[in-house]
């Protein structure tokens, strides 16, 4: 009755369960209270069979039922995913969102994003982040600010604060017609399109007014990295600078060893996430041919699992009928 009157039957703390795989049709949810487990149903309309538990004797045992393959498998990945969001840490993604510009998706505009590019220094809704993973992390470092805790330093977050969305698109997409720009309802497809173009081919970017001239790309990038001018830096290195580029000065013969020689340790983050960044180009022929999307998990699911009356036994009589089989 609470299932067709869509009342939740109970509430589980998911940072304390896991979800185990028993058999084709079945899955156990447990928890350090209950064990729930997954029970093929008898057909339509039938009342799902129960399975033994191995929960304490107070404890009743329950079971859910699907009306499918597909659909038990749908529930196990939600469950999964509802784990690892349980298990997350809205701390980095609070003090990235601290920025106004970074609550909004930096490429849809969808609120509350809690995916980025951390090479790119742009925040990114779950839908463009599988859209970024699939243009290869020679062009964007897709990471969770809420999963990926390791490698958010004190330095990476500062970078998000002076760089970010804002700062980023001053950049990235100075130059978007309105009809080649994606919303957050935008499909896959139209999101494939404009990030490639975005990102990979630097089509709408604000070129440098050195662009073009390597030497004096070099030469700048090398003066840029000694002050805080980060937006400087992001231009220079996404219009052709060489982040390996020669200094001319043995002592520090890099754009790193002068930021570190400066002092200027958002420079030297920026540099470091950047070592391996292909530099922007169109492609002749195509290139959207050859990105892929890789879609992020959900941790939201819709429908409802009904448990089926407690048949729990003694564990005397349990354990005298399992040594039957």
């Amino acid at each position: 009755q609470d299932y067709r009157l869509g009342i939740g039957i109970t509430y589980i703390e998911m940072n304390v369960g896991n979800v185990k795989e028993v058999d084709r049709r079945g899955f156990d949810l447990t928890t350090p209270y209950r064990t729930f487990r997954w029970a093929e149903g008898g057909g339509e309309g039938a009342a799902p069979q129960p399975r033994s538990q191995s929960s304490p004797p107070a404890v009743p045992a329950g079971s859910f039922s699907a009306d499918s393959d597909q659909e038990k498998e749908e529930w196990v990945e939600a469950m999964q995913q509802s784990i690892a969001e349980a298990l997350s840490n809205s701390e980095v993604a609070e003090r990235i969102w601290a920025v106004e510009s970074n609550r909004f998706c930096a490429d849809c505009g969808s609120p509350k994003p809690d995916w980025a590019s951390i090479n790119l220094c742009v925040v990114i809704c779950k839908r463009c982040a599988g859209e970024h993973r699939g243009l290869g992390p020679g062009i964007t470092k897709v990471r969770s600010l809420k999963m990926d805790r390791k490698v958010w330093t004190e330095e990476l977050i500062e970078l998000f604060h002076h760089i970010g969305n804002a700062v980023a698109n001053q950049f990235w997409a100075a130059n978007v017609p309105p009809s080649e720009a994606i919303a957050p309802t935008s499909p896959s497809r139209d999101r494939r399109r404009f990030l490639i173009a975005k990102y990979r081919e630097g089509k709408y970017r604000r070129y440098h007014p050195l662009f073009g001239n390597q030497e004096e790309l070099n030469r700048a990038l090398c003066a840029a990295v000694t002050t805080g001018d980060l937006a400087e830096t992001q231009a220079l290195l996404f219009c052709g600078a060489t982040v390996t580029c020669d200094t001319g000065d043995p002592q520090c013969p890099t754009p790193l060893a002068l930021a570190e020689k400066s002092g200027q340790r958002l420079q030297m983050e920026f540099l470091l996430h950047n070592k391996t960044s292909e530099t922007p180009r169109l492609e002749v022929g195509g290139g959207e041919e050859k990105a892929y999307s890789v879609p992020l998990p959900s941790v939201t699911h819709n429908g409802f699992l009904y448990k089926t009356p407690s048949m729990a036994k003694p564990i005397g009589e349990r354990k005298g009928q399992e040594g039957t089989r």
